[in-house]
């Protein structure tokens, strides 16, 4: 009976391991905004979203920043340093805790008769879920013309995984919705 409790259990964790919420890529854009007047950007991080000591840290913003550059000059868009940029890349990360609740759906009929059994096969897991939110503005009217946001887990516990390469491939997800190149229309670009 002991070896089928140690079986269900290590079969159960390797589910609930295995059931960690993947990071969730959504945009959303302003389809009467014309992309192809575009060609120049400038990034800067929210700074009134970006509070949280840890993931607001300035080593998580300038890896966004970063992914965020070469993402950008890979679709043809222009960094500019000086003078007014066509677009205003501004982004936040945020978190928050969450609770995953899963059930395994084993019933024990020994437990009926009084035998003990298994439990009733609920397990819960703690976990923080981040958003990494990327807001594309007309620098001349202020306006979101694109907004790409991904949801889930990225500041991983796991030390075997690289946060430089998390955080680069999550904003690449996010970004490959955005337009392929700058002087492109959006409907032209998916």
């Amino acid at each position: 009976m002991k070896i089928n409790r140690i079986i269900t259990s290590l079969l159960v964790a390797g589910t609930l391991a295995s059931c960690a919420p993947a990071i969730t890529v959504k945009y959303d854009y302003d389809p009467k905004v014309n992309v192809r007047q575009f060609a120049t950007y400038r990034i800067e991080a929210d700074r009134q979203r970006n509070a949280d000591p840890i993931v607001g840290s300035n080593l998580n913003q300038r890896r966004i920043s970063d992914a965020l550059d070469q993402s950008l000059k890979a679709r043809g868009y222009k960094p500019v340093t000086q003078g007014e940029a066509d677009l205003v890349i501004r982004f936040f990360m945020d978190s928050k805790d969450k609770q995953q609740i899963q059930s395994n759906g084993m019933y024990s009929p020994y437990s009926m008769w009084g035998y003990g059994g298994m439990n009733n096969g609920v397990y819960s897991r703690q976990y923080e879920e981040n958003r990494v939110v990327i807001n594309v503005l007309d620098a001349r009217t202020n306006d979101i013309i694109w907004q790409g946001w991904a949801t889930g887990q990225l500041n991983t516990r796991n030390k075997e995984r690289d946060r430089d390469q998390a955080f680069r491939e999550t904003v690449t997800s996010i970004m490959k919705n955005f337009p392929e190149s700058a002087g492109q229309d959006y409907g032209a670009a998916r």
